[in-house]
């Protein structure tokens, strides 16, 4: 509704504002029309004035000049008129109008005299006046006129609104991308708001399994412990403590949230091995990959793997990233895992054989509550949380993050981290010192 609302007024506005320049435009073109009854009258009395000027022009519209000195009479004519001409338009600041001249028959529509040579005699009569009294006495009152022909006199019109359509164009352009970006946040958040929904539907469920779970177990144990064996007493307590853990991940998914939600989430600067938390939480997830007829493979050859940072935040990050790789799989999980150095960084690289993102949520993979839905991936459990975490984690420890994948083919995850040289700074000291 607001968006409709905003474009309502924004097309009456700009209507508006069409119809007030449109007017504008006839208002300077009645100013345009009087300004050159000003330069015609100015014109008028220059040639009334001067009887050399007024002489040969009786001459020459009344054709009483010979053949061979007509051209160079006309040629000299035209330089003076245009001469007084161009200096009434440069004292009126009318210089940047292209003109012609001529002076015509109004009776017999014929041009007599002209600066142009293929002159019509209607282009010249909306800017006219008479030709001068002794012209009016040699030939008749009102049978010769002068008028004036403008080759650009959109110009006059474009000089006098132009900061006015500056001006303008600029609030009118304000205006679209203020609405525009209106519009962009308010179906932002319209999305932030299903997928909040999303999240707290997710949550609720995700919460309660294991909790009828583990209540469910509480009750058997605690009616029938017993009639129970050792064995299957410790069946049952094996079964509980799997629920509780699983409740546990699930409460650590969200206190992810948290962690999002904060500008300063206090990150350790240690100096981490990135190779060691990876193998370590690389033997828990090759389990589970094998039980799924899976392989995981790893490819640690970066020379340098230490960087600086929180150990608990980048193990999460791998955790993150391995049960994605194993959730989002159609099919026996094959993940690769490998590290290189490049320049002063290390390179972190996960790829799966999984199901993929389709190119047109990949813009969107890291924001926050955000779940694709092609495929299969709508039925695979999750809050939304986890890659929204891993870029935020990555960036405070000045890292980078970018995602590759296509539909069907699998997805990799490729971070990468400035290494820590601090360290071997410190070392060479140390050396030196020891020497």
């Amino acid at each position: 509704m607001i968006t409709i609302l905003i474009s309502i007024s924004l097309i009456g506005l700009l209507f508006v504002q069409y119809n007030l320049i449109k007017l504008e435009i006839e208002i300077q073109k009645e100013n345009f029309d009087d300004e050159i009854d000003d330069v015609l009258l100015d014109m008028h009395h220059r040639i009334e004035d001067d009887e050399e000027i007024s002489n040969n022009l009786i001459l020459l519209i009344g054709d009483k000049v010979p053949a061979d000195k007509r051209d160079s009479l006309e040629k000299y004519m035209i330089t003076e008129i245009r001469e007084f001409t161009d200096s009434i338009l440069t004292n009126r600041a009318l210089d940047f109008l292209d003109y012609d001249f001529a002076f015509y028959q109004r009776y017999e529509d014929t041009i007599a005299f002209a600066s142009a040579s293929d002159a019509y005699q209607p282009d010249y009569q909306k800017y006219a006046i008479k030709a001068g009294w002794r012209i009016r006495e040699a030939y008749g009152k009102g049978i010769f006129r002068f008028g004036l022909l403008f080759h650009n006199k959109s110009l006059y019109v474009v000089y006098q609104i132009f900061s006015i359509l500056i001006i303008t164009t600029l609030f009118i352009l304000i205006l679209l991308g203020s609405f525009f970006s209106t519009f962009m946040v308010l179906n932002r958040q319209k999305r932030i708001s299903q997928f909040k929904n999303d999240f707290i539907n997710n949550l609720t469920h995700e919460l309660k399994t294991p909790i009828f779970a583990s209540s469910i177990l509480y009750k058997i144990i605690k009616e029938k412990r017993h009639d129970f064996s050792g064995k299957e007493l410790d069946h049952y307590l094996s079964l509980l403590e799997k629920e509780n853990h699983l409740l546990k991940n699930k409460v650590e998914k969200v206190l992810e949230l948290t962690v999002l939600e904060r500008e300063n989430p206090g990150l350790k600067q240690d100096e981490i091995n990135l190779h060691e938390i990876i193998s370590q939480k690389a033997e828990i997830y090759r389990i589970i990959i094998q039980e799924r007829g899976g392989e995981l493979k790893s490819s640690l050859v970066a020379e340098n793997p230490s960087i600086q940072g929180d150990p608990m935040h980048i193990g999460n990050i791998i955790d993150n990233l391995l049960d994605n790789a194993i959730k989002y799989s159609d099919k026996s999980p094959t993940i690769e895992i490998s590290t290189q150095n490049q320049s002063k960084a290390i390179i972190l690289t996960i790829k799966d054989n999984g199901i993929g993102v389709d190119s047109m949520d990949i813009p969107f993979i890291f924001d926050k509550f955000f779940r694709v839905s092609q495929g299969n991936l709508h039925q695979t459990k999750g809050f939304g949380l986890g890659l929204s975490y891993v870029k935020m984690i990555t960036e405070l420890h000045g890292g980078t993050i970018r995602l590759e994948s296509k539909l069907g083919s699998g997805t990799a995850v490729i971070l990468k981290f400035p290494i820590f040289e601090i360290n071997k700074a410190q070392s060479n000291e140390s050396k030196n010192s020891f020497s």
